[in-house]
């Protein structure tokens, strides 16, 4: 798959397993077992030592979410901080819809979670035909409605990245601009911990 917005990759589509194509399930689990293959998200693989560049993942979306979804959704949360290598492909993959457009929400396919949640035009960023919410909206997002350890690893990886930017104060900034938003004193809580821990106090 060519990807103009990641011209290096050195990814091409035969690399990408998926049950059927061409192992049926119960082979590619047992070339899983064996750690022939590792996992990409939900059920596509790549061979073990094939790097899963952001083309990979993009690839393995494309194979898996229903068009609607893919036209409509946006990766959010935990899959927003996994796709930006912050964190490990959840076994669940959140799906955020902008409720303030119309889509369906049924049937929803095995392995993915739907939210329906209010987006900006500034809040996604297009990696293709694949919609990601930004770092900095992902950050936000993992302080508010993601408080166990995963979400503050992967709020932690996303402030400490310099290429993301979305550092502590700029996160809690954002924060503190929703003054009615359920959980904000929570998020800034959290913020500020998980600044803390990266050595960068929220001034």
């Amino acid at each position: 798959m060519d990807a103009p917005w990641l011209p290096d990759d050195p990814w091409h589509p035969d690399a990408l397993l998926l049950p059927g194509r061409p192992f049926p399930r119960v082979e590619l689990s047992a070339l899983v077992a064996d750690g022939v293959v590792v996992p990409v998200v939900l059920e596509a693989h790549v061979l073990r030592g094939r790097p899963v560049t952001r083309a990979v993942k993009v690839a393995a979306l494309v194979a898996q979410l229903p068009p609607h979804l893919l036209l409509r959704g946006a990766l959010g949360r935990l899959s927003a901080a996994w796709f930006y290598d912050c964190a490990r492909a959840p076994a669940t993959l959140p799906v955020l819809l902008d409720k303030l457009r119309r889509t369906t929400m049924s049937p929803v396919p095995d392995g993915l979670t739907l939210h329906q949640v209010t987006l900006g035009a500034y809040d996604l960023h297009d990696a293709g035909p694949v919609r990601v919410t930004t770092p900095l909206r992902t950050a936000v997002d993992l302080a508010l409605h993601v408080p166990g350890r995963e979400g503050t690893a992967a709020l932690e990886k996303l402030m400490h990245a310099p290429h993301l930017h979305c550092p502590p104060d700029l996160v809690h900034a954002a924060l503190e601009s929703f003054e009615r938003m359920p959980g904000r004193q929570a998020a800034l809580v959290r913020v500020r911990r998980a600044a803390r821990a990266l050595g960068r106090p929220v001034r």
